[in-house]
């Protein structure tokens, strides 16, 4: 029988798989189901980037292939391949990954609005229904507006070269210049991919890279995984993720923004216990701002340092490096280490924010000088980095788009950032939080969603 997951990617018409989707929507749909079993959403679409507009074409396209998500299901070589690459899902949470059927029609509502030009406009998209099933939509439905984008739109590029580009992009972070440790690092590009060609393409080429390292006999640099789920399964690569903002966004509306980082790693903790094959612990730190997260992860030493990697995702990722260094000292010592004892060993930032191959190589020479380790989730510049077929000095630019996370049972829900002026959300409710946790109120210059 022949590998189901080889099917060529230049054949597949999205969406194809439930599985074509990053890892921690999953992670987080079995905490939810454990914890918010009940909960209720409203999450909305929001273009960063509202000079790109979408053709009246485009977003007939789009909004076909997002209905046509209820006929995606979990296939048994899907499940079984999902249960081995990730021994941390109970058998619970994939028997209701099994029988799940998202139902679009009646959660998903997506509309045009045309500008004076008619066929050329903005769209907007609500999600709305039970937190268990609508936290799937988010990923799949930005990959669907951005692949409509590049289909009908912005068709000035090629294919040419991807494979090799992304080749290089490998070999560059495993064997980066003397003195600077070889990366350790994953593919992050589903959400605003060019096409699922593209992101297949992007993975062949990151994998034939670090097959050319390591036949070199080179050590230390890693192809860590990719965030989609189907395509790690496809190229025996392992699945990568963290936590979004979403699940702290939803605890804080729920029960207060104080406290709401260790409270979030607690239920994280209780749906995902320790023990052989459980789930990393990597907590995404910028939520509510690095500054108040650090008081949350200094106030439980042990818990602390459990949670062996911390994502860093907005800010200045450099003076993050120092934070974090100094935090992990301070809880080691809290809990009765002493210097002696290695504290740093085995610890690491993920970095996540808006990364190239220059950036992350910079950033890897940092965590080196400050004794830290470290990791880097790489998306956008590896799955839509393209110049235009007419002139090739010219950047055909991705979209900048995000679905966030807006309301759970009719709270609403914030996010603050360490990018100063940089908010989403209700503007009201972010000066709550701010007020709540001693804040300086410095994310009210821009609102990003």
């Amino acid at each position: 029988m022949s590998d189901p997951f080889r099917v060529p990617s230049e054949q597949v018409e999205i969406p194809f798989s439930i599985l074509d989707n990053d890892l921690y929507k999953f992670t987080m749909q079995n905490a939810v189901l454990k914890h918010f079993h009940d909960a209720r959403v409203v999450i909305r679409f929001t273009n960063r980037s509202p000079q790109m507009l979408f053709s009246k074409e485009s977003f007939e396209w789009i909004k076909e292939h997002v209905m046509r998500l209820s006929t995606v299901r979990l296939q048994q070589f899907e499940r079984e391949g999902l249960a081995k690459a990730c021994p941390y899902f109970p058998d619970s949470y994939l028997d209701f990954l099994s029988g799940l059927v998202l139902n679009p029609e009646e959660q998903v509502e997506m509309t045009f609005h045309p500008t004076e030009q008619n066929d050329w406009g903005t769209i907007q998209c609500a999600i709305t229904g039970l937190w268990r099933e609508c936290i799937l939509y988010e990923v799949p439905i930005m990959s669907i507006m951005s692949e409509g984008y590049f289909k009908f739109v912005d068709t000035d590029w090629n294919l040419d070269g991807q494979v090799e580009k992304a080749k290089q992009k490998a070999l560059h972070m495993l064997s980066p210049p003397n003195g600077i440790t070889p990366l350790i690092f994953s593919e992050f590009g589903t959400r605003r991919r060019r096409s699922f060609h593209v992101q297949d393409l992007v993975m062949r080429g990151l994998v034939e890279g670090y097959e050319e390292y390591k036949a070199s006999g080179a050590k230390g640099g890693v192809l860590a995984g990719t965030s989609n789920v189907y395509l790690a399964l496809k190229y025996g690569v392992p699945p990568s993720g963290t936590i979004a903002h979403e699940w702290i966004m939803a605890i804080g509306a729920k029960y207060g923004y104080t406290g709401a980082n260790g409270r979030a790693m607690d239920l994280w903790e209780s749906a995902y216990p320790r023990g052989p094959g459980a789930a990393p612990l990597t907590m995404l730190t910028d939520t509510y701002t690095a500054q108040a997260f650090f008081v949350d992860f200094i106030a439980d030493p042990q818990r602390a340092l459990r949670w062996t990697a911390l994502r860093q995702d907005s800010g200045d990722p450099f003076k993050f490096v120092k934070e974090a260094r100094e935090a992990w000292m301070t809880v080691g010592k809290l809990a009765g280490m002493s210097e002696h004892d290695g504290i740093l060993k085995g610890r690491r930032i993920v970095f996540s924010d808006g990364l190239d191959v220059k950036k992350a190589i910079d950033l890897q020479k940092g965590c080196d000088e400050h004794g830290v380790g470290a990791a880097f989730g790489i998306g956008t510049s590896l799955t839509n980095d393209f110049d235009k077929a007419s002139d090739p000095s010219e950047i055909s630019k991705p979209l900048n788009i995000v679905i966030k996370l807006n309301q759970i049972d009719g709270k609403p829900c914030v996010k603050l950032s360490d990018d100063k002026g940089k908010y989403t959300g209700d503007l009201e409710e972010v000066k709550r939080v701010q007020k709540e946790l001693h804040l300086p109120a410095d994310h009210e210059g821009k609102r990003r969603g």
